[in-house]
């Protein structure tokens, strides 16, 4: 056999191991196209779900207080008179940011879990997914999961800015693996008012989560040690 030939053959391997997978593409969600006509519009490479239920229709510069949905904001937003009276959120970075509200399923009367997800190849030498969020809600608390190919990332906050802040997660063990990236914002059960979860700038990035500065680790152990103290005195 040629060396050519072998050299083909081992790519085709590789085409097929990867299954022709892309790139992920609108990371920072600027390719929106608005006002959309549809969700494939306002999210380029997205697929949008309610409740488990695919969308095709998107909310722009609008968010409810009692309905879950999917929005496409951009410098227009004015905090939506007669919705949701939500205070802190807003574009984070660039012309757009995704709105996730998590509430009550329109149609169904349920609550519902509100995500977005993609499919797309993690790139050779990726240490760890960053992306900025804020999140928001009515009534006593909220929260948000990130899965990657199937799997929870454990996520730690790394920076805090006026509107944001910025997560990481290892996802070394997935470098140049083809695998669904998902962000969901969870109803609250049981149903109080809707969780808001913005979101922007998604990277993946080749430097791993910073380790616990020296200086952060002296102040936890000068409280841990006041705390030992005043412990032992008032024995």
């Amino acid at each position: 056999m040629k060396i050519p030939s072998v050299i083909f053959a081992i790519a085709v391997l590789i085409l097929v191991e990867t299954g022709f997978a892309q790139s992920f593409q609108n990371l920072g969600f600027e390719s929106a196209t608005v006002p959309p006509g549809s969700f494939a519009q306002a999210f380029p490479g997205w697929t949008g779900y309610i409740g488990g239920v695919q969308q095709s229709s998107v909310l722009y510069n609008l968010s409810y207080s009692d309905t879950a949905a999917i929005s496409i904001l951009d410098q227009g937003w004015t905090n939506s008179p007669g919705y949701a009276v939500v205070t802190h959120g807003g574009v984070i970075q660039g012309h757009f940011t995704a709105l996730l509200m998590s509430g009550i399923a329109p149609g169904a009367g349920v609550p519902a879990d509100t995500s977005i997800a993609q499919t797309g190849l993690v790139p050779i030498g990726t240490q760890t997914l960053q992306f900025k969020a804020y999140m928001d809600y009515i009534g006593l608390s909220g929260s948000f999961g990130v899965t990657l190919g199937g799997q929870t990332l454990s996520l730690t906050p790394l920076q805090s800015g006026s509107n944001y802040t910025l997560y990481g997660a290892d996802i070394s063990q997935w470098s140049g693996q083809s695998a669904q990236l998902a962000f969901t914002v969870f109803a609250q059960r049981p149903h109080i008012g809707d969780t808001y979860f913005y979101l922007d700038s998604i990277d993946f990035s080749t430097q791993p989560i910073p380790e616990p500065s020296g200086w952060a680790l002296l102040c936890i152990g000068t409280l841990l040690l006041g705390f030992f103290r005043r412990r032992d005195t008032s024995r």
